[in-house]
């Protein structure tokens, strides 16, 4: 049999076990792995919270989201297509569960947009304004409009990229993505910035505002309308090497459809009025289903795994607890030697790029001095201190 023959019989026996009802890759095994299958009465939907562990179409936490010509996508409130969708990428996705789950929308949250202002490369750390994300041993940076991806240790002071991650409160993120798009010698004088993540403090007679480990200066008439607590989205540019606020607004709801299955993978934080992770109340109850832990091992920082059902916009009740999970390969389905063999031809058939790798990330606090960044300083010092 020719070659090409035979690559695209690998292909099609690939397509056909991952049809319905035909293999490994039609069902994972419920939201998270607990066997709870989303759909239930009435067709209700799924919202799913993680990070893009795998294509085709995308896997979120563990299951199979089908990208059919209906889907929608966002990124950062902007418009985008398929082609804006990287491994490790933080999503949002709203699903229908009819059999397959049939992604509706799914929306690309970045952590961090802005000019790196220090590297520790030994601790593969990286800083931009003031906050400090920790990189895994593994993880690549992609280049904007390019297939090339480069190591770890080619980030320099002064290239400004896009991070894509998970909050692990008080300035600190677990980084999943990381997307170059201008290398320090070629950035242009003025560049984008975006911050996600809560305010901490407000302070109106010196028109500042702290997100974060993050303090910037604003426009006061923004601060009226924000709270202490309040989950945002910091938009502006550097421009003339400082850093001038835009706009401030409200983050948009995680889980809005009430009724909705919800699959989340984030970091604990305990808020005035319980426990939250990334934004999402949690709403507990004495009959949670708890992996590799129990009740005593909810504490703020914990990398957890949530399933359950949105009970009120922006509130999840809880029916599982899944602690010590990776946010890269938490209950992904193993793919079959041959199929990963098939799929690996039919993309270099095709002649497509690799995508960034991003394997197991660090899930431990990194042990650093956090630099105090304000916007007209001069530059914090090293994590090293060096």
């Amino acid at each position: 049999m020719p070659k090409a023959l035979r690559r695209w019989s690998l292909v099609l026996a690939l397509a056909l076990v991952s049809l319905p009802g035909m293999g490994a890759f039609s069902d994972p095994g419920g939201i998270g792995g607990t066997g709870i299958q989303p759909g239930g009465i009435g067709g209700t939907g799924i919202t799913a919270l993680g990070v893009i562990q795998r294509f085709g179409s995308i896997y979120v936490n563990g299951r199979e989201y089908v990208l059919s010509p209906q889907t929608r996508y966002s990124v950062d409130g902007a418009a985008g297509t398929a082609k804006d969708l990287h491994l490790g990428d933080r999503v949002t996705v709203q699903a229908a569960a009819d059999g397959r789950a049939i992604a509706q929308e799914v929306r690309v949250d970045h952590a961090v947009i802005g000019r790196v202002t220090e590297v520790n490369a030994a601790k593969r750390q990286f800083t931009i304004l003031g906050e400090t994300l920790q990189a895994d041993e593994k993880i690549s940076i992609a280049v904007r409009d390019s297939d090339q991806s480069l190591p770890f240790k080619a980030l320099q002071a002064g290239d400004v990229v896009s991070v894509s991650g998970l909050n692990r409160g008080s300035g600190y993120w677990l980084a999943t993505a990381i997307t170059r798009l201008y290398p320090a010698n070629a950035a242009p004088a003025q560049v984008p910035l975006l911050l996600r993540g809560q305010v901490s403090a407000l302070y109106p007679s010196q028109d500042t505002l702290a997100v974060g480990a993050t303090r910037l200066q604003v426009n006061g008439a923004l601060l009226h309308a924000l709270q202490v607590g309040q989950s945002v989205v910091v938009r502006g540019e550097y421009a003339d090497g400082q850093a001038r606020v835009e706009s401030v607004t409200p983050a948009a709801l995680a889980a809005q459809d009430v009724g909705n299955r919800v699959s989340l993978v984030g970091y604990l934080d305990r808020g005035g009025s319980g426990w939250t992770s990334d934004g999402v109340s949690l709403d507990e109850s004495s009959h949670i289903f708890y992996q590799n832990g129990d009740a005593a091992d909810m504490r703020a920082g914990s990398l957890v795994a949530i399933s359950g059902e949105v009970k009120a916009p922006g509130v999840v009740a809880v029916e599982s607890v899944t602690f010590s999970v990776n946010p890269m390969d938490f209950d992904l389905p193993i793919l079959p030697q041959m199929a990963q063999s098939a799929r690996g031809d039919w993309e270099r058939s095709e002649n497509e790029g690799e995508r960034p790798e991003v394997n197991s990330p660090e899930i431990e606090r990194p042990d650093v001095e956090r630099p105090e960044v304000e916007p007209q300083v001069e530059r914090p010092e090293t994590l090293d201190g060096d």
